[in-house]
This record gives structure tokens, C-alpha cells and sequence, in this order.
């Protein structure tokens, strides 16, 4: 089903207007962050037709709706989101998006393979850790680094899934990294814990027989719905949870999951799959992630299909240049973490990840939020360069520069995660 108002480029608290259809929407629009025009020509002309870059070119579009069922039953209340559409919601995803994760049992045997204490002269412990999956007589390992702060009470954790490289130990001590900076999350009092995407399932093309789905798929399970590597990579996020959630002094109410790009849209899933995060940051993540599908701007269901087709399950690629026949949109991923905090990253020259879809979907999430009387962020216009916004269980930046996880997006959302986790 889907909503009843139109839906464009504009979100106005309650209805929603198309573009053109009064002075007040140009005007909304014109107060916050604008594409630059001359980065707009420039990619306009590098990308292939059939990628669209100007706002005036998005179509016409209607959101599938969050708050009716399935069967057409209004959702009023959280019980009812909670009992009801949530679990419809999710189904969906992994029939027709990210694929259904096998019921394949297993065991996870977990190894310090390294350690150091008083890492960065504070009294934090750092461990290099082997996790060991089995199933039947088979097995797959991949490691992760954590760090653990010196504190007298239960400490955050934030979990990042690295898409770029894996970082040893050594280098997460004794090395600054802007993409995963481990000391200033120690020193504001914070556990954190990062592995390799490609190590839990290999980010290419021919690469499943060498992941952990290779090892937990059922061969009489349907093709068409099987998980792809980001529902692989969500999964290891939570098998690093698991680890850490197992550790003396870490607090399972206060845990974030963090990525980048297509880490990004791994954490907004990997939020959806795994109530135990209970602060979800996505991090330009795009097409799959953050951005509203049916915008059509930027990187689209055919062309994410065609570059990386392990990602998604291979129901999604039916949706190839048919965006609105796909019954599910990404404001309802974000929504399926509700009323858990969620915080989403544009950056201004990544018009690839489509900043104002990623912004409206987050907003377009918002009625969830207050089913359960959650404050959420509900101003149609996206705010200017460099101004973070935070409301209640929600927050936003868009910084300048390019694609990229970098010093100037994780302050904004330690700052948000400071709100989210204060005692």
C-alpha cells in the first residue's frame, strides 16, 4: 500500500508538496543545503545515461506507507508497530532486498590472538581477536580489534564495520587513523571494536566460496532470497557484539554500530536484524542505504545491481529501472530501528549517494518516532554545510568534501552519541 499524499523532493511536517506547487516548498528547499550546480554539470557529464543529477528531474513518486498493514489495518500504536507492521516490514526487506539469513546452526569460538595494555598510555586494553565460525565439519575465521578504556562503570561500544582495510592492532594503537579513530573514543570513555568486511565475506563478485555464507547456506533454501554479502557483513557485526557484550564493563544498552559507504548501508541492516545496537550511524551510504529509492538520482537499483551483484539477494535485481513496483523504501529501513536512535551522513560532493534522498528518508521516518513519543528531526529543509542536527532521536550533517568517513563526520555524531549515551 502506499501513502495517500504525493511525494517528490519536499517533506512538509504532515503533507508532503511537489515541487512547483507553491512559493513555500522552492523556499524550504532553498534555506538549507543545495547541490553545487557546477558539481552537478561535472558529474552529470562523467556518468553513463540514465543517471539523473538534477532535482528537477526526479519523478513522481509515492512512498509505500509505514503506518498501515499489510492487510490494511491502520497502526496506531508502538504495540501495534512492534507486534504487527514492523515484522512485515522486515520480511519484506530480506525477500525483495537484502535476502534471508539461513537457520543453519553454528558455533562461534572466540580467541585473543594479540594484546596490548595501556594502550595510548591510558589504561585501556586493546585485543586482537580470532573468531572461529563452525558448522558441520567446516569453519570460517575472521578477526577483529577491540579497545577497551580503563573505567570504574560500564562503558559504550561502538562497533565499526570497516569496508576499506583491515586495522591490526598494532596499527589501530599505535597508528592515528581518521576513518576509525580509536583514541578519541577511549578518551571520551568509549569500548570500540572494528573488523574487515571482506574477511567475513569476500566484497567481490566470485567471492562467495570463500565467506560465511558459503558455509551457512542451505542448498534447499530459494535462490531468489538467499542473503547477500551486506546481510553477511551485518551479521558479523553482531558476532563482534557478541564478543564484546561478552566482556566485563561494556554496557548492552549503550551500543552503536558504525560504517561508511557501503558499511553504511550494512549498519542501517545490520540495526534492523540486531535490536542490541541501539544507535545506528550511516555514513554516505547511498543507494541501499539512506536514500530513498524511488528519487532515482544518483547511483539506482540497476546500476548498484550490475557493479556489486553480491550485496543484495537476487529478488532485488527484478527491480532493475522499476523502482516503484519494489514494496519497500529506505525510510522504512530506518524506521524498522525505531525508537532506537538512528544518525545519517551526506557529504556535498557525493551526489552519487543522493544527499537530499538520504536526508528525506530519514525524515520521512519520523512517524514511527512518535508512536512511541520520540522526539525526530521533521523540518522538510536539510540544514546548511556543517550545521548538525540533532533532535531527539534522530540526528544529521551534511559536510563539505567528498565520499569519505573522516574526522569531520565522526565528531557531529560522537556529539550525538554523547546525548544518546549520557547516563
Amino acid at each position: 500500500m502506499t501513502n495517500t499524499f504525493r511525494i517528490m523532493t519536499i517533506v512538509l511536517a504532515s503533507a508532503l508538496l511537489l515541487p512547483g506547487q507553491g512559493g513555500f516548498a522552492q523556499q524550504v528547499i532553498q534555506e538549507g543545503w543545495q547541490a553545487n550546480p557546477d558539481i552537478v554539470e561535472a558529474r552529470s557529464k562523467r556518468r553513463t545515461p540514465g543517471i539523473n543529477y538534477y532535482e528537477e528531474k526526479v519523478p513522481d513518486y509515492e512512498l509505500p506507507t509505514l503506518l498501515v498493514s499489510e492487510a490494511g489495518r491502520p497502526i496506531k500504536t508502538a504495540k501495534d508497530w512492534a507486534s504487527l507492521r514492523r515484522p512485515e516490514i522486515l520480511g519484506l526487506f530480506r525477500e525483495h532486498v537484502y535476502g534471508i539469513r539461513p537457520e543453519t546452526v553454528y558455533t562461534v569460538e572466540y580467541q585473543e590472538v594479540e594484546r596490548r595494555d595501556n594502550a595510548f598510555g591510558l589504561g585501556a586494553t586493546a585485543r586482537q581477536v580470532r573468531a572461529t565460525i563452525k558448522a558441520g565439519d567446516d569453519s570460517h575465521v575472521f578477526e577483529f580489534v577491540m579497545v577497551t578504556p580503563k573505567s570504574d562503570q560500564p562503558v559504550p561500544v561502538v562497533v565499526l564495520i570497516n569496508n576499506r582495510y583491515f586495522v591490526p592492532l598494532y596499527k589501530a594503537v599505535d597508528a592515528s587513523d581518521p576513518f576509525w579513530p580509536v583514541e578519541k573514543m577511549v578518551r571520551m570513555g568509549y569500548a570500540t571494536a572494528s573488523f574487515h568486511t571482506s574477511h567475513v565475506d569476500p566484497d567481490k563478485k566470485d567471492g562467495y566460496t570463500g565467506g560465511i555464507r558459503a558455509l551457512l547456506d542451505d542448498p534447499q533454501s530459494a535462490p531468489d532470497t538467499r542473503w547477500g554479502s551486506i546481510s553477511a557483513w551485518a551479521w558479523g557485526a553482531s558476532r563482534v557484539l557478541d564478543y564484546a557484550l561478552s566482556q566485563p564493563g561494556i554496557d548492552a544498552e549503550r551500543t552503536a554500530v558504525v560504517g561508511h559507504s557501503r558499511g553504511g548501508k550494512t549498519a542501517l541492516w545490520a540495526g534492523a536484524e540486531d535490536p542490541r545496537f541501539k544507535l545506528v550511524y550511516s555514513n554516505n551510504s547511498g543507494c541501499g542505504g539512506a536514500a530513498l529509492f524511488r528519487r532515482v538520482y544518483g547511483e539506482t537499483i540497476a546500476r548498484i545491481n550490475r557493479n556489486f551483484p553480491h550485496w543484495f539477494c537476487n529478488a532485488f535485481k527484478s527491480y532493475n529501472q522499476k523502482e516503484d513496483g519494489l514494496p519497500v523504501d529506505q525510510h522504512q529501513l530506518i524506521a524498522l530501528s525505531a525508537p532506537r536512535a538512528v544518525y545519517v551522513a551526506s557529504a556535498d560532493e557525493d551526489l552519487w549517494a543522493d544527499p537530499r534522498g538520504e536526508y528525506a528518508s530519514l525524515v520521512a521516518a519520523g512517524p514511527v518516532y512518535a508512536l512511541f513519543d520520540h522526539k525526530h528531526i521533521k523540518d522538510p529543509g536539510m540544514p546548511a554545510l556543517n550545521k548538525p542536527r540533532h533532535i531527539g532521536s534522530t540526528g544529521y550533517h551534511i559536510r563539505g568534501g567528498k565520499h569519505n568517513l573522516s574526522a569531520e563526520d565522526w565528531g557531529p555524531f560522537l556529539d550525538f552519541a554523547q546525548i544518546i549515551f549520557q547516563p
